[in-house]
């Protein structure tokens, strides 16, 4: 966990050095999330709506097309017969953007998270359980569209299908549709 934590700070660095001779992007994004598990084992399962908020940079490579890495806290999970189940992840992900002069952005990516916690709680009564046996880190693809408008506001809605399993011995994948509003500062150019 300190090896992840340390690697997070050092790119979140290195990309605040790389914004500083670019015309960098930052801002604050927040959402709706809508996630279920999918593969073995996810009969009767049914979907979680949450939340998700966080930062993010946009690194123009040029005219129309940008990289943007972000930083968000997501929770996600799913519903079972009489159980919900909670996971909160810290999820970073890396888009490519391919963005036309109206606004209109389309981005395809992938992303990585680290389990923040997970717990799974009971619908009749007042039991909550940790989790431990749920995988430390969990990847995905991302595909979505947005748009931005020129004063910074803008939406966005993401699908991210689940690359890996959740659990050590839970053979299936979390998938995650996300709808969600952002505000962007536009940097200095040098």
């Amino acid at each position: 966990m300190k090896q992840t934590i340390i690697a997070t700070l050092f790119t979140i660095i290195s990309f605040s050095s790389i914004g500083q001779s670019m015309n960098v992007q930052y801002g604050a994004k927040a959402g709706l999330n809508v996630s279920v598990l999918t593969g073995n084992g996810a009969g009767y399962m049914y979907n979680l709506n949450s939340w998700y908020a966080g930062l993010q940079a946009s690194f123009p490579l040029s005219k129309v097309i940008a990289f943007q890495p972000e930083l968000l806290y997501s929770k996600e999970g799913f519903r079972g017969p009489g159980m919900v189940y909670n996971f909160d992840y810290a999820r970073i992900p890396f888009t490519f953007q391919a963005r036309h002069q109206s606004g209109v952005y389309a981005e395809l990516g992938a992303q990585v998270g680290i389990n923040v916690k997970g717990t799974a709680e009971s619908i009749d009564e007042d039991i909550k359980t940790d989790l431990p046996e749920l995988e430390q880190f969990n990847t995905a693809l991302i595909m979505g569209f947005g748009y931005r408008h020129a004063k910074g506001f803008g939406a966005n809605f993401r699908y991210s299908p689940g690359l890996t399993n959740i659990g050590n011995e839970i053979k299936s994948k979390l998938n995650c549709i996300s709808v969600g509003l952002f505000y962007t500062l536009e940097g200095r150019k040098k």
